[in-house]
């Protein structure tokens, strides 16, 4: 273990410098380009030695860290399984529940409808009686009086009481049933479509980058999709010979 931090310890001194020795050459002819041509292969050469004390470290440690995440998950797997019967129980319950309650309460909202209805419609036919017998009897001012009263509470909005339902809400102790909701693609070409007539942002779709780029890489200018484009970079790369 100490010669494993003093391995780290060497290299990490080694690389200090390298920064500012390489700002010092600027590329501007043949000679200065060698120079940093040379400069960069050292360069390579050190990540290499560094990857060489770092790697049976990171190793080592991924091996541990994976072996504990094992074992963390062995010490659970019991659990989950429980929880996840215990939470097919509870939500079934609920869903089912909150169906009857809803079913109930939509009964009792159309059963307080017709109610008020039929006594409001029994309201209108006594008045319209009464103003008939009026009518009979020579009272027609009174008669018209009576038929206004009918209109206007005709046109009244209907005012109900909706009892609350039998079936009580579902309440837990310490927890409770959340709901979740997510997005399923049913068709990719639609989406597609749609966003190209405006109709949803283009941020619901990520483009797939990976055959993408192979397109690039293989078609290079040739590449000729709608939208895309191939773009090429350069960059330093060793070949091992020097």
């Amino acid at each position: 273990m100490n010669e494993s931090i003093n391995q780290v310890e060497i290299v990490k001194q080694e690389v200090l410098p390298i920064p500012d020795q390489a700002k010092m050459i600027v590329v501007k002819d043949q000679i200065s380009l060698q120079k940093a041509n040379l400069f960069f292969l050292d360069i390579k050469a050190l990540r290499k030695k560094i990857s060489e004390v770092f790697n049976p470290i990171i190793s080592k440690a991924h091996a541990a860290h994976q072996e504990a995440l094992k074992q963390k998950a062995d010490a659970e797997a019991p659990l989950v399984l429980a929880e996840k019967y215990l939470n097919g129980q509870v939500t079934d319950y609920k869903r089912e529940q909150d169906r009857l309650r809803q079913e109930e309460e939509e009964r009792n909202r159309l059963e307080a409808i017709r109610i008020e209805a039929e006594r409001r419609q029994k309201e209108e036919d006594d008045r319209f009686a009464k103003a008939a017998i009026l009518e009979a009897s020579g009272a027609k001012e009174e008669a018209e009086a009576v038929i206004q009263e009918a209109i206007e509470e005709k046109e009244k909005p209907i005012e109900i009481y909706i009892p609350p339902p039998v079936i009580q809400r579902v309440v837990l102790t310490g927890a409770t049933v959340k709901e979740y909701w997510h997005a399923e693609v049913t068709d990719l070409r639609l989406l597609c479509k749609a966003i190209g007539e405006g109709k949803c942002p283009t941020a619901f779709v990520k483009a797939n980058m990976g055959p993408l780029n192979d397109q690039a890489r293989d078609l290079k200018k040739e590449m000729a999709i709608p939208g895309v484009k191939a773009v090429s970079s350069s960059s330093l790369a060793a070949t091992g010979k020097r």
